[in-house]
């Protein structure tokens, strides 16, 4: 019996759930459990039904595993209103139509639905690892979608995957030209992102006696190409936090909006003189989920959304949910607030909890009664951690009053208890002092002008205000472990056991070797060519489309289309051709062919649309002694071409060809 045509072939149902199970995976860490295992027992619902050990779920089965699937996510997640929530539902949903597809339109469904679905994935990450493994689901799901066309396969076959990614290869031209002139807009609503994403990198509060190791981790911060001469590592202060409150153990921010109205108006130099040139560069900074940026001092930016804090630091006013651009200027020399500080801001920048550290306490003052000004003070307390501190990844743990147990007893730890205690005296002084949180240095790739950051280049250092010079940056890591300042901490500390404690397969712990080296080169290269040319192209696209157009304007952008479209059409148009030239000619069509050939040569070609038995006809008018072999010609050839009653004997028909001799000229 013919199969029908609106039935399901066993490759496309195959194809279907194969493109299902690509999806799936391609959300794994988005999904809850539940969901992945429904999802599982549907498929294999399906290949047992395929296989027939069990029919299709009656109608109350169904019922139950909806109801079941609505009370889960309800369960699972307080709102639906989010992207994980919506995700597990579409999902779910996938899954559950599975169990009742039996027609060609249900297929269709399922795969325009896992196109969609895979797309979903480049709003939770754009990295290029995620970016292939959507392609691949692009290309399992138009194999699906071609399968679904072939009713003809009643087996497994590979055949519509070529299809397919003959498909997709000639729609690139299209997509790189859609790529080049679309702008990129902002979508016209808003999608709840994970409320449980991870937040990485230098948090926004710092209480270093809380921290028994400082574990280092390769990933990447930010990278920062500049547009001249990268500076010295000495002067990459990568400053994104400023600790101004203390409360005896942790130092936090001080609020944004406070009475001495800490976020400036944008063109703004207000409490900053700036000396020198500036520097330019262009920061791609990672996702975090928060709002903060990490630039060299003084920056200014003329990005949309970001605002400049007193402080002398940038701030998005969105948090930053996904990997992003941003164009700033920094000038190195400068003095910060020279003039005096808000008595808001320096109230708090002195203050101490009362009965905090009273050890400190007594010999801040003691030293600042001792010594004739503040940079004198400085200098002696840097000496002090000159003397007698040690840099370690792994510092003893600390009690209640942290800092005089770091400062004489343990006198062991990183750059957060060295900046972190090294304010606190400076206030027991009675000077105004605070916490720096940011990045020191970065990788510079030897042959391209950037710079990349990883989290295991976080650092802190202070900063004191001295009259007449604002404030200035003090780092006491400086004076215990200046090598820390020259190098980074993959160069110090590649050999021990606490480095990179949570990326044991990281390839930064094998970079004295030159060829692992290498690769770590060329990946940091291609994931940055990735974040500025792809993901930022927005910021390039009218610098680019005028160097490759000469001029912006409609005509050219719409000749550009037409040629990619061309391209796109080339290749059908060469297989059509090929295709064609491939027909083999009638023998019999080939042998007139020689005859009016030759009659052509004698000044007497065949007109248009001419039959040749009217064409042998004019022939025997106008030439009288070719009259016979003309019409002997033509008369056999259609005998033999269209009477089949006529022995097909093309040697006769080639004879007579090959023996008409038509003179070269007629007189």
């Amino acid at each position: 019996m013919k199969r029908p045509d609106w039935q399901l072939s066993r490759n496309g149902l195959f194809w279907v759930l194969f493109a299902f199970a690509a999806v799936i995976l391609l959300h794994l860490d988005h999904l809850p459990p539940w969901v992945t295992a429904l999802a599982g027992l549907c498929i294999l619902w399906r290949v047992l039904e395929y296989r027939g050990r069990v029919s299709f779920p009656p109608w109350p089965l169904k019922a139950v595993l909806v109801i079941g699937s609505v009370a889960g996510l309800t369960l699972v997640y307080p709102s639906l209103l989010g992207l994980e929530p919506m995700l597990s539902m579409l999902i779910a949903g996938f899954g559950l139509k599975l169990l009742e597809m039996h027609h060609k339109r249900d297929a269709f469904a399922l795969v325009y639905l896992a196109f969609f679905t895979a797309a979903v994935d480049c709003i939770f990450t754009q990295e290029i690892p995620n970016f292939i493994l959507v392609l691949v689901t692009f290309v399992i799901a138009a194999t699906a979608l071609v399968s679904i066309n072939q009713s003809k396969s009643r087996g497994f076959s590979m055949s519509p995957s070529y299809t397919a990614l003959k498909m997709m290869a000639t729609a690139i031209p299209l997509m790189l030209a859609l790529f080049l002139v679309v702008p990129r807009l902002g979508a016209f609503w808003s999608i709840p992102m994970p409320k449980n994403q991870a937040q990485t990198g230098v948090g926004d509060t710092l209480s270093p006696g809380d921290i028994s190791s400082l574990v280092g981790s390769d990933k990447l911060a930010f990278r920062v190409r500049f547009d001249g001469d990268v500076p010295a590592r000495e002067r990459l202060y990568w400053r994104g936090l400023v600790f101004s409150q203390f409360d005896g153990r942790e130092w936090r921010q001080a609020d944004f909006y406070g009475p001495d109205q800490p976020i400036l108006s944008r063109g703004s130099d207000e409490s900053i003189v700036r000396l020198g040139e500036p520097i330019s560069y262009s920061l791609t900074m990672e996702p975090t989920n928060r709002r903060w940026l990490f630039a060299l001092s003084t920056p200014t930016s003329s990005e949309p959304g970001i605002q400049r804090i007193r402080d002398s630091r940038l701030v998005s006013v969105d948090r930053i949910e996904q990997r992003q651009n941003f164009t700033i200027r920094s000038w190195l020399d400068y003095r910060l607030e020279p003039e005096g500080l808000h008595p808001y801001r320096e109230e708090m920048e002195r203050h101490l909890p009362p009965g905090s550290n009273p050890e400190t306490m007594r010999v801040a003052r003691k030293w600042a009664s001792e010594t004739p000004d503040v940079e004198a003070l400085i200098a002696r307390v840097l000496q002090l951690f000159n003397r007698s501190f040690i840099y370690t990844l792994e510092p003893p743990l600390l009690g209640t009053h942290a800092v005089d147990e770091f400062l004489w007893e343990t006198r062991r730890g990183f750059c957060g208890h060295f900046a972190g205690s090294f304010a606190f005296f400076m206030r027991a002084a009675g000077y105004p002092a605070r916490v720096v949180g940011g990045y020191l240095g970065g990788e510079v790739h030897p042959s391209e002008n950037f710079v990349t950051v990883r989290q295991y280049d976080a650092h802190a250092w202070a900063e004191v205000w001295i009259a007449e010079k604002g404030w200035v940056r003090i780092d006491p890591t400086a004076a215990v472990a200046p090598e820390r300042i020259e190098m980074s901490l993959a160069d110090l500390f590649d050999n021990e056991d606490g480095f990179l404690a949570d990326s044991p397969l990281s390839l930064i712990r094998f970079r004295d070797f030159e060829f692992v080296n290498w690769i770590v080169l060329q990946r940091d290269y291609l994931d940055y060519a990735w974040a500025t040319w792809v993901l930022g192209y927005d910021q390039r696209q009218a610098e680019f489309l005028k160097r490759l157009l000469g001029q912006v304007s409609m005509f050219r952008l719409i000749l550009l289309f037409l040629v990619a479209a061309g391209i796109s059409l080339l290749p059908y148009l060469v297989k059509w051709l090929i295709i064609r030239q491939r027909v083999k000619l009638d023998p019999r069509d080939a042998m007139i062919q020689i005859f009016c050939a030759k009659m052509a040569r004698a000044g007497m070609p065949r007109r248009t649309g001419e039959g040749i038995f009217d064409f042998a006809c004019r022939i025997a008018a106008e030439r009288p002694q070719l009259e016979n072999e003309a019409m002997a010609i033509a008369t056999t050839y259609i005998n033999q071409r269209y009477d089949k009653r006529f022995p097909q004997q093309i040697n006769e028909l080639r004879r007579m060809v090959r023996r008409f001799n038509a003179p070269k000229r007629f007189e």
